[in-house]
């Protein structure tokens, strides 16, 4: 019987062994694929230890065909070159007459005869066979005695002539050398040969046999592969096709029984979840139509009006409330039928909103579902209406009423400038005494009096007025380049003999740069002198002030009065920006003022396109700076803003 024939019988036998296997012993499925594992991992096992085997063999073969025949020949081939040029150098030796030249190349012959024994010695331990190895023996003792006598009688040599003969008895000698390593090489050689041979045949023997083990190994691995597909794979496909049905829907699936392995007790619990699905299947569909029957009611008693379509446009649900609301369309909101282009139009009004009746005002929006269809609430807004227009109607009144405060304090004003003017003139005829004596000096300081408070109450009065044109929008300005440090020294000139009666040291930071910055130059004199005067209002005796300038970036100027004065916290400044506000607003307050100073500054700064900063702390002082577009120091084209 050929070895095929033996691995298909004995396929044939393990296989049902196998099978028998399988039936008698009831294990459980995790049982049978151990089994299998097991099975299948000492095939593994055996079949790689053979290829290891095999591997090393070879290997084995490899390394002897180097070691052995393949150096015993190169190392014969070397031994026979090195030769050869020993005989060259005796040439030489005999030919040379100077001394040194002599030492030299008999040192070479030496080295050279050294390594032809090495050679040799090589040779003869790596030969195959007993005969070659006796060969390059007996070379190396016929090469050993040939230099043994080239040393004897180059030694001995007194003139060219015997050299010449004794080089002639050495060339004779070597001949049969020359044999000898003949013999040698073709022995090795022949070794060689039959050494390749014997590890073909080897290497041969190995193939077969692993082709062999191999298929055997796949006929093993096959039946293990079939004996599993039947007795589990083909079950796990029953269970798995009675499991898609189940979750298709087929609740009434029949369900076989398996044995009482994993796979039976999966059949089993199947068995058990599809009639469990099947109770909560009945349950949900109950649910559900409880569900819808509470979202209808609560549809048909919803304030709001609500119609669902679906995605070709067709009512699916319309409650009672629709109709209410448009009683034309009783007949049209019929589930199935098309949705009503009156609500498309309405739905296609600005903010969705339509008057019925001429009364009632409606809201409706539209709003897409999940599945293409959208829903409609229709929300009666009538009493939103109602309060839009009441709040329409108090923002016009109260509109009305800012225009009549404005034009009142812009009436005001000039109605009582004129007598102020008066005042004010005639007070200073008076006080300067331009007509003649005043009688009584008395006389003369109320006439100071009258014209300091006319100058404090027209002040206040143009204050007004600024503020109230800002916020009309009728304000205007006139930028031009006006020099930053000019503007500081005028404003704190204006207020030195103020500061010095309040022992406060007022000074101007030295500017080197040359700032310029483009402002009203009349609306800037203001704003610093609002600050100055807030400065040295609200600093203490032995307090300092600061005026300083300069660049802030991005094409701004920075203008900073600085105080050590009483400050104010973070949460009192929005209060000090306020019109007509005070930090201290009491009745009794230290410090006088209409609260008009910092927000008509603000304003003022705002409409240079600037912005004012301030900041204080309690007791530390606070410092105002204004940022305004910086300018070149030539004059420009003057141009006008307002409000």
């Amino acid at each position: 019987m050929s070895v095929s024939q033996q691995l298909h019988a004995g396929a044939s036998n393990g296989s049902q062994a196998g099978a028998r296997l399988f039936r008698t012993m009831g294990i459980t499925i995790r049982g049978k694929i151990l089994l299998a594992f097991f099975a299948l991992a000492a095939l593994t096992g055996l079949l790689g230890f053979y290829a290891v085997n095999s591997v090393v063999n070879s290997g084995r073969l490899v390394v002897e065909t180097y070691d052995k025949p393949l150096m015993s020949i190169s190392y014969a081939r070397l031994a026979l070159s090195n030769f050869t040029a020993i005989e060259v150098a005796l040439t030489d030796r005999v030919k040379a007459r100077d001394p040194a030249r002599q030492q030299e190349l008999d040192a070479r012959m030496d080295d050279l005869a050294s390594s032809v024994a090495e050679d040799l010695a090589v040779t003869e331990g790596r030969s195959l066979s007993a005969r070659a190895a006796t060969a390059a023996h007996d070379t190396a003792v016929a090469i050993t005695d040939w230099n043994k006598l080239r040393r004897e009688l180059i030694n001995s040599i007194d003139d060219q002539a015997d050299d010449e003969a004794d080089r002639e008895t050495l060339i004779a000698r070597a001949k049969g050398i020359d044999d000898d390593f003949d013999n040698l090489v073709e022995l090795t050689a022949e070794d060689g040969f039959k050494f390749r041979e014997t590890a073909l045949a080897s290497i041969a023997r190995y193939r077969t046999l692993s082709i062999a083990a191999t298929l055997a190994a796949v006929l093993l691995g096959g039946v293990i592969a079939l004996l599993l597909a039947r007795h589990m794979v083909r079950p796990i496909a029953t269970a798995s096709s009675a499991a898609r049905r189940i979750a298709e829907g087929e609740l009434d699936v029949e369900i076989g029984a398996a044995g009482n392995d994993e796979l039976g007790q999966l059949l089993g619990s199947m068995a058990v979840m599809r009639d469990n699905i099947r109770g909560m299947m009945e349950r949900e569909i109950a649910a559900r139509r409880s569900a819808q029957n509470r979202l209808i009611n609560a549809l048909e008693n919803s304030a709001e009006g609500v119609v669902l379509a679906d995605a070709n446009g067709r009512i699916l649900i319309a409650n009672s409330q629709v109709t209410a609301f448009f009683p034309t369309l009783a007949g049209s909101l019929a589930p199935g039928a098309p949705f009503p282009e009156m609500l498309d139009s309405a739905l296609a009004q600005p903010r969705g909103e339509m008057c019925v009746d001429g009364i009632r005002w409606l809201h409706l929006s539209r709003s897409v579902t999940s599945d293409g269809g959208f829903v409609v609430i229709i929300s009666d807004i009538s009493a939103i209406k109602e309060r839009e227009l009441a709040l329409s109607a108090a923002k016009e009144q109260a509109e009305t009423a800012n225009r009549a405060k404005t034009e009142f304090l812009a009436n005001m004003g000039h109605e009582l400038r004129t007598p102020l003017n008066a005042v004010i003139g005639f007070s200073e005829i008076i006080a300067g005494e331009m007509v003649g004596p005043v009688g009584q000096p008395s006389y003369k300081e109320f006439a100071n009096d009258i014209m300091r408070s006319g100058r404090h109450l027209l002040e206040m009065i143009n204050d007004i007025l600024d503020f109230a044109k800002c916020e009309g929008g009728n304000l205007e300005i006139m930028p031009e380049p006006t020099e930053a440090h000019v503007a500081m020294e005028q404003a704190a000139t204006f207020f030195a003999r103020e500061a010095e009666r309040g022992q406060l040291a007022l000074a101007v930071a030295p500017d080197t740069s040359g700032i310029w910055l483009m402002a009203d130059p009349v609306r800037l004199r203001r704003i610093l002198q609002q600050l100055v005067s807030n400065a040295v209002k609200f600093t203490p005796a032995g307090g300092h002030i600061t005026l300083s300038a300069r660049r802030a970036g991005a094409g701004f100027v920075a203008l900073s009065v600085a105080d050590t004065g009483i400050g104010m916290r973070a949460e009192d400044i929005p209060v000090a920006l306020s019109p007509f506000s005070q930090v201290d607003s009491s009745l009794a307050r230290r410090y006088e003022g209409t609260g008009m100073g910092l927000p008509l500054c603000k304003s003022i700064i705002e409409l240079h396109g600037g912005r004012l900063e301030i900041a204080s702390a309690p007791r530390q002082g606070t410092t105002v700076t204004v940022l305004l577009p910086e300018a070149v120091r030539a004059p420009q084209t003057a141009t006008v803003a307002s409000c």
